[in-house]
């Protein structure tokens, strides 16, 4: 009897200090992983690169817009850790930005985690970017702004007005090629053919290194003429004239 109780009193003296034990060794593994960096999911990744490559090349595919559209907010939460604070004041990369959440949330029933249907990190942005000069544009960032609060608080997209009579514009595909022109719009001569190709690649055919027609890569049928002045190495030959880009069907050599 004495050795139970005995036993049962020294058990009962240890276990604060199983207790205290446990305790410390939960918190240690709590700060270790305070201390990692937080490791992406495979998903967060692809919206990540996928808003990286159209901050550099603006010129987006079927697929880019599908998985933006499913990306909801954590596209706006990728901008923030691509995009460092001092580069919000160029223009161009404001336009980019909102190109990209106009994407992720134009179709606010496609996105796929519940999270991400509360414009939380683009918000944000978008106070952001308008105290930057190309912000300050009228109705630039107050249009943005209107068409995400609307979209996430009705889970439909804000649709255009068509007029009776009118006929019915493809929106979409009006928005991509007027992206495209602008994109365009930016090589000029002056440039070398090494900043041609970041978009547009060799069409087929007949050509010198002085003038070739190149392609758009995610469109091949969209073309522009170029000229270009002859330097040591070809990648930094000058373009000295540009078209305008046109239409026409793709051929072979």
């Amino acid at each position: 009897m004495d050795v139970r109780i005995h036993s049962r009193s020294a058990l009962l003296a240890v276990l604060p200090f199983f207790f205290v034990a446990a305790l410390m060794h939960s918190l240690s593994h709590a700060v270790f992983g305070q201390g990692q960096p937080h490791q992406e999911s495979a998903s967060f990744k692809n919206v990540k690169d996928t808003v990286s490559r159209l901050l550099s090349e603006p010129v987006y595919t079927a697929v880019d817009e599908r998985l933006l559209n499913q990306a909801g907010d954590s596209a706006a939460l990728a901008i923030t850790k691509i995009v460092a604070d001092q580069e919000m004041n160029s223009p161009e990369t404001g336009r980019r930005i909102l190109l990209i959440l106009h994407l992720a949330f134009e179709a606010p029933q496609s996105i796929i985690d519940r999270k991400n249907k509360t414009p939380t990190a683009a918000l944000r942005l978008l106070d952001q970017l308008e105290q930057t000069d190309y912000g300050r544009q009228p109705n630039v960032i107050r249009n943005a702004r209107f068409e995400i609060t609307h979209n996430t608080s009705t889970g439909q997209p804000l649709e255009p007005v068509n007029f009776p009579g009118q006929p019915v514009i493809d929106w979409e595909r009006t928005e991509w090629l007027g992206n495209v022109l602008a994109w365009i719009a930016n090589i000029k001569p002056g440039m070398t053919r090494s900043d041609l190709l970041r978009v547009f690649t060799m069409e087929g055919g007949l050509s010198t290194r002085t003038r070739r027609t190149y392609v758009l890569k995610q469109c091949p049928i969209i073309k522009v003429d170029v000229e270009f002045s002859i330097s040591a190495n070809e990648t930094e030959d000058k373009i000295t004239q540009i078209s305008k880009p046109y239409l026409e069907s793709s051929h072979a050599d």
